[in-house]
C-alpha cells in the first residue's frame, strides 16, 4: 500500500497535467451577434466568377471580444449568385461564408450575414470611348453611302455612347477588400477530432 503522501503527490501531478489539457480541449465559442472583420484573399468578379467558386478571407482587427485567438483566422466561402453585366442588365455577385478555421486548428461551420463590403464597380469610360468611335465610323459609312450626307458620323457617335452607357459594368471584390459579417448563430470552434456544431 502506497503511503498517503505518495498518493497526494500523484494526484496533484495528474491534476496539474490533466486540467490544462482539459481546458485547452474545451471549445471556443463565437457568439451570435459578433462582428467579424476580414480581408478577401483573392479577387472575385461578376464578369468571370461562377456559382460554386470557392474563396477565402483572413480575419483582421477588431476581433470578437478583442480575443487574439482570431488573429489571421481563415474564413471560407463560396459564390451563390453571379450575373455578368450586359446590355440593360445589372451585374450581381452574391456569396456566403460558411467555415472558420483558427490558427491553432480549431474550426467550425459558421452562419454569417453580410454587413458591408468594398464592392467596386468597373470603370466604363474605356468601353464608352471604344463604342462611340465604332459608332461614328459606322454612322459615317451609312450617312455617306445611303444618305449622301456627312451627318451620319455625329448620329453614330451619340448612338454608340448611349449603347455603352446602357451596358452595365461588372462589379468585383478586389483582393484585400474589407468584408464585415455578423455571426447569426452561436458556434463552437473545436479541434478537428471533435465535430464543430452550431448551437441553436
Amino acid at each position: 500500500m502506497k503511503p498517503i503522501h505518495q498518493i497526494i503527490a500523484s494526484t496533484a501531478v495528474a491534476l496539474a497535467v490533466g486540467l490544462p489539457m482539459a481546458a485547452s480541449a474545451a471549445p471556443v465559442y463565437l457568439n451570435a451577434g459578433a462582428m467579424v472583420t476580414s480581408k478577401i484573399n483573392q479577387t472575385i468578379d461578376s464578369g468571370s466568377a461562377h456559382v460554386g467558386d470557392r474563396f477565402s478571407l483572413t480575419m483582421t482587427t477588431p476581433f470578437p471580444n478583442g480575443d487574439g485567438q482570431y488573429g489571421n483566422a481563415q474564413l471560407y466561402g463560396h459564390i451563390v449568385q453571379v450575373v455578368a453585366a450586359g446590355q440593360g442588365k445589372n451585374a450581381a455577385l452574391a456569396f456566403t461564408v460558411d467555415r472558420m478555421v483558427l490558427n491553432n486548428g480549431r474550426q467550425g461551420n459558421v452562419s454569417m450575414q453580410l454587413q458591408s463590403q468594398e464592392t467596386q464597380r468597373h470603370n466604363n469610360l474605356s468601353n464608352v470611348a471604344l463604342t462611340a468611335v465604332a459608332g461614328m465610323f459606322v454612322g459615317n459609312m451609312i450617312g455617306k453611302t445611303v444618305f449622301k450626307s456627312s451627318l451620319g458620323g455625329a448620329a453614330g457617335l451619340i448612338a454608340g455612347a448611349l449603347y455603352a452607357n446602357n451596358k452595365k459594368t461588372n462589379v468585383s471584390l478586389q483582393q484585400g477588400s474589407v468584408v464585415v459579417t455578423e455571426v447569426r448563430q452561436r458556434v463552437a470552434l473545436n479541434f478537428p477530432a471533435n465535430t464543430a456544431r452550431v448551437n441553436h
